[in-house]
């Protein structure tokens, strides 16, 4: 290969030792705050951790360079055929272009319809977990607030209709429902392994990866789990594929054509069924936006993209407003926007506040700021403080500190920031421990009680007392495979697994990106890491959340198969 095509290996490097010494610093930085429950970050910690990482990181960063560099060149391609031939086949080079399009994609929804539907019937009608009994509230009461996507909640309201009125039982419109949305996530794959097949990517990645959509066991938990999170991911999966088909077509792209149309009902759906999505697109307008300015040669591809982007974002917030208006909705609590400065303040009251929780507690915190915090953190809350999660603090919240007394809190809490760097730092540390190191593992236990069972990483917890009222109760089809999901579900048996339980671990998937943008960055892939800054947005909103769920990080982690495939084609 002609290495003029490639990124100049100065700068390529630069990239991988600056990723490999980032990663190395937050491994380090995550072991030590769990080992210790707080880090001081002394002049002497500072300097041991920067030369930890410059080593250790510096490092892994260069080898993994190294190995992409000669990846790039060429270096690995005789030894790839020499391995085919001593197999006795051609994988690396067969070809087979007699399926059409369709045909993949018809294929590949049947083949992973029918490897999750014994699922589907241990579990009948789904699985009805997190927020599901919230939003069941909100219909019985028909009292609406945005805290979740509406459109959701109507979803659930309309298969609740649907099988009192067609069937005489709720159960069963519920069950249509965790039917139809298993088949749409499978056709969102289906349409990503059609659209591998249609750019030509070797088959035996397009086997892998309809094997990934087969079997993965997270794909089995979230096609029939009732919550908004599945509609989302297949909307964030079709937006993505097809964003890259638009990026692939390049120059050639007319100004209507399907892919343009599914980017913007993948964009739409994905605003309506998270009240994040928005928030990533807004990342995603601003890199279409900048690529526009500085993208001379290619202004109309740059500009027709911002047309599709923009027409999406703004169509999806008129119907979040319409849905809104419609069902004469409250707006919900904004405290789950809050959820890092709840941390960050919780903590340092306990550090620095004088509140008698801990024997490091200092109480160097002046009289004002202890009093606004008071007014936020209402009880005394800051005492219930967890590392891995707002929740039990955020309960508690009084917004309106935030909302109505909005100089006084900035003033307070960029105040205590100066102050208290370490402590805002560790509190944002812990709580996103599961999205920065893969080999925190306290993700698997957060909502564990003690007491419950389905309160894994993977959450199947069934509440009775508040889902058989509405006619919704457990009618498995297949109680002995329940059993044994239930079990590998509630044990968190994935982290069990050498080796390959990095595939299921959250912590994995943001330096697998990051090691993507730095692949496509050495071969000078530049419009491919467009599609990266959508999954830029949307971690921004993760880091920014209340904890680390499955649920939350579902989306990047069913996209990332496609990003990295379709990304290297020319």
């Amino acid at each position: 290969m002609d290495t003029k095509q490639l990124l100049s290996k100065k700068k390529g490097y630069g990239i991988f030792v600056f990723m490999g010494i980032l990663c190395a610093f937050l491994w380090k930085a995550e072991k030590d705050l769990a080992a210790w429950g707080n880090i001081v970050w002394t002049g002497n910690y500072i300097v041991g951790i920067l030369a930890f990482s410059l080593i250790v990181g510096g490092l892994a960063g260069g080898c993994i360079c190294f190995l992409v560099y000669a990846q790039a060149e060429g270096k690995w391609s005789g030894l790839w055929k020499r391995v085919c031939e001593k197999c006795g086949r051609q994988i690396g080079n067969c070809e087979n272009r007699n399926l059409k399009n369709w045909q993949v994609f018809l294929a590949g929804m049947a083949f992973i319809v029918l490897c999750w539907l014994p699922a589907y019937l241990a579990y009948y009608p789904g699985i009805c977990s997190y927020d599901t009994t919230v939003q069941l509230a909100q219909i019985v009461e028909g009292t609406f607030n945005d805290h979740h996507p509406i459109a959701h909640t109507l979803l659930l309201k309309w298969a609740m209709e649907l099988g009192e009125g067609m069937f005489d039982s709720v159960n069963t419109g519920i069950g249509i429902l965790v039917a139809l949305q298993m088949v749409f996530l499978a056709a969102a794959f289906a349409y990503g392994i059609s659209v591998l097949h249609k750019f030509q990517v070797k088959p035996v990645w397009i086997i892998m990866v309809l094997v990934y959509c087969m079997i993965y066991p997270f794909h089995w938990y979230m096609s029939i789990s009732t919550i908004k999170d599945t509609i989302f991911s297949a909307f964030f999966l079709l937006q993505m594929v097809s964003f890259c088909v638009l990026l692939l077509q390049g120059e050639a792209l007319s100004f209507f054509n399907r892919s343009a149309a599914l980017f913007v009902v993948g964009t739409v759906g994905m605003i309506l069924f998270r009240n994040n999505g928005k928030y990533a697109m807004l990342v995603l307008l601003v890199f279409l936006l900048l690529t526009l300015w500085r993208g001379k040669k290619n202004r109309r591809l740059w500009g027709r993209l911002m047309i599709y982007a923009l027409a999406g974002f703004l169509v999806g917030n008129i119907m979040v407003s319409a849905v809104y208006e419609l069902t004469d909705a409250r707006q919900g609590d904004k405290r789950e926007m809050l959820s890092m400065p709840i941390q960050q303040l919780a903590r340092c009251m306990i550090y620095h506040g004088g509140v008698g929780v801990l024997a490091e507690d200092d109480n160097t915190m002046s009289g004002e700021d202890k009093a606004l915090i008071n007014d936020f953190l209402l009880d005394e809350s800051y005492k219930e403080y967890r590392p891995d999660i707002s929740d039990p603090v955020k309960r508690h919240t009084n917004t309106y500190v935030v909302r109505y007394r909005a100089k006084e809190f900035i003033s307070t809490y960029l105040g205590l920031l100066a102050e208290y760097p370490g402590d805002f730092i560790n509190a944002a540390l812990a709580t996103n421990a599961g999205y920065l190191s893969p080999s925190d593992v306290t993700h698997a236990t957060i909502n564990v009680n003690g007491r419950d069972t389905g309160l894994g990483y993977v959450q199947t917890r069934w509440v009775d007392a508040e889902l058989n009222p509405q006619g919704i109760y457990k009618d498995s089809l297949w109680e002995g495979l329940r059993e044994k999901l239930e079990k590998w579900a509630d044990d968190n048996a994935y982290l069990n697994i050498p080796v390959l339980k990095y595939l299921f671990v959250p912590g994995s998937f943001l330096w697998l990106y990051l090691l993507l943008a730095g692949v496509l960055s050495v071969n000078k892939r530049y419009r491919m890491l467009l599609p990266l800054s959508l999954i830029l947005g949307y971690y921004a909103t993760l880091l920014l959340g209340p904890t680390v769920q499955l649920r939350y990080l579902y989306p990047v982690m069913i996209v990332l198969p496609f990003a990295g495939l379709l990304g290297n084609r020319k």
